[in-house]
Parts: structure tokens; sequence; C-alpha cells
């Protein structure tokens, strides 16, 4: 049943986002497109899984050479084509030099781990342990990126810039710098959050999971020297934008305690707005001069 899950999944992917020939080779990529479906092979306990991913190799992108490469995590349910249609991402990774690299994430939390109460599993191996483990070394083995923290960045939006968060936490030595959006931080102020409850079961009965596993605020101590970009449209109707403010605070917290925490918080272009690609799109100028700034050229 899960395996079935994984490839309907993948199948879906390739509709939303228009298919093309399957493809996963350096020599396959054309700078300053966007190569689209292609297949992530990995196995979990002996069983053969797939994933899908969209790249897009900047203007001027030499194959094979070391690039500086950002993951984009789309939303709960959204699409990692979402990125190519609603923001002008690939033209100031053409600017800058990156290499665009949207997963296919569905419902995941980006979760480490499973657990006898997980009802919503997005494939056999979870979400974040997928990300910075199969996914990461697909693209060093195939691409020749991420091998470096200080060339590595990661970025989402929603359900993504929670996921961005939690993995650059809890991978220090993978992702040198980190951006999210109108993300969920602190696991302890939504108790009832069904999405949470739905992979980590309800917090009466699983405290330990809730602060230890996804509290973000707790986990913000491991940021230190990886800079972080934070946004929130102060008329979000779905993220309380006081989760953005409370990780902000713990992590000027964190920095004038002991130095080596780099904050950028936007308050001018969240300003008014809500939760939706208008305002992610807005923001992307200023996320990826940020990483221009942030990651190692």
């Amino acid at each position: 049943m899960i395996i079935m899950k994984h490839i309907l999944i993948f199948l879906l992917f390739l509709l939303s986002c228009g298919s093309t020939a399957e493809r996963g080779f350096p020599s396959d990529s054309t700078p300053g497109q966007w190569l689209r479906d292609v297949a992530v092979d990995y196995e979990v306990d002996g069983k053969k899984q797939r994933a899908a991913i969209q790249i897009y190799f900047p203007r001027g992108y030499a194959h094979g050479a070391p690039a500086r490469t950002l993951i984009l995590l789309h939303g709960w349910k959204q699409n990692p084509c979402d990125w190519e249609k609603n923001t002008p991402i690939a033209e100031y990774a053409d600017a800058f030099g990156f290499v665009l690299v949207c997963p296919a994430m569905s419902s995941t939390l980006y979760e480490s781990r499973y657990f006898p109460e997980t009802t919503n599993r997005w494939a056999a191996m979870p979400g974040g342990r997928y990300i910075a483990e199969m996914l990461i070394d697909f693209l060093r083995k195939k691409f020749g990126l991420t091998a470096e923290r200080e060339l590595t960045g990661i970025f989402g939006i929603s359900t993504g810039g929670r996921g961005a968060l939690l993995l650059a936490s809890r991978n220090s030595g993978i992702f040198g710098a980190a951006a999210g959006l109108s993300g969920d931080y602190d696991s302890l102020s939504i108790k009832n959050d069904r999405l949470l409850v739905s992979v980590y079961g309800p917090y009466d009965s699983h405290a330990d999971r809730w602060e230890d596993e996804v509290n973000i605020i707790k986990l913000a101590k491991n940021l230190k020297n990886t800079p972080v970009f934070l946004g929130h449209g102060t008329r979000d109707a779905v993220v309380p934008p006081a989760q953005t403010k409370m990780l902000a605070d713990r992590l000027k917290e964190l920095h004038d305690r002991e130095g080596g925490y780099d904050l950028v918080y936007d308050r001018e272009k969240s300003n008014n707005a809500g939760h939706d690609w208008k305002y992610w799109a807005g923001l992307v100028p200023d996320v990826m001069k940020f990483f221009d700034r942030k990651l190692k050229k």
C-alpha cells in the first residue's frame, strides 16, 4: 500500500508539472532550462523506492562543476513546479549562479522518524530523512552538488518553511544557510495541530516527541553559524505570524547571549501580506540576495 501511494505521488507530480522524458544525468541538463520529472531511486529495507525532483541549472553552469545549490521546499500538498510557475526564482538563479532543486514532497512534515501512532506517512522513509540522506547523496553522485555546506542552502514556504528550518537545525553539517517564509516553528503552542498529531501522535501522550523532535524553538540553538532569513505576512490567516516572531526572538536571544547567530527578519514586505504566492514571490529577490551574500562564491 505504501509503495502504491509513493508511485501515485510520483505520477501526480509528472502530470502537474508537465512530463518530459525521464532523465537525471548532467549531460541531459541544459543551462537556463528546468529539468523536470527527474527520478530519484533509493532503497528502504531492501525495497526499491522512487521519488521525483525538478531541477534548474543556471545560465553559464558548467556540467559537473561544484555550484551553489538551493533546495526549495513547497507547501502542504503543493507541487515543486509551483516555484517555477509562481516566482521569478530562475531569473535570480541565473543572476547569482544557483542550481535550484525542487523535490516533490506532497504531505510530509519533514519528520526524521515515524512512530506507531503515525498515520501520515509520506513514503516508506520519513521526508526529513529522505532530504538529508537520499536526496543529498543523489545530488552529489549524479550532479556533483551539495558536497560543501558553504555552497548549500535550503529555502521553504509554509510547511516547507518549517521544513527548511527543521532540516537546517538537525543537519548543520549539510546546510550553510536557511530561509523560511510563513512557517510554524513552535510545536508547543499548537498542541492540537492535526498535521503534527498525524505524525507524532497526541501531545498529551507523547510530549517528548513534540519537544525534542519537532520544536524548532528548542532546536534553534543548532543554528549557530547558520545564517537565517525569516518572513511572515502580518495578515496570514493560515499560520499565525507569531510563530515566526517567536523563532526570530529566540535567535536574537541566543545571539545576545553567546554570539554566532545571524538573522535577517523581513518586516517591510511582510506588512499586510497574506499566506500566498504573491507574498512569497515578492520576497524571492530579497531571499536570493541573502543566499548570495551568505553562501560561498
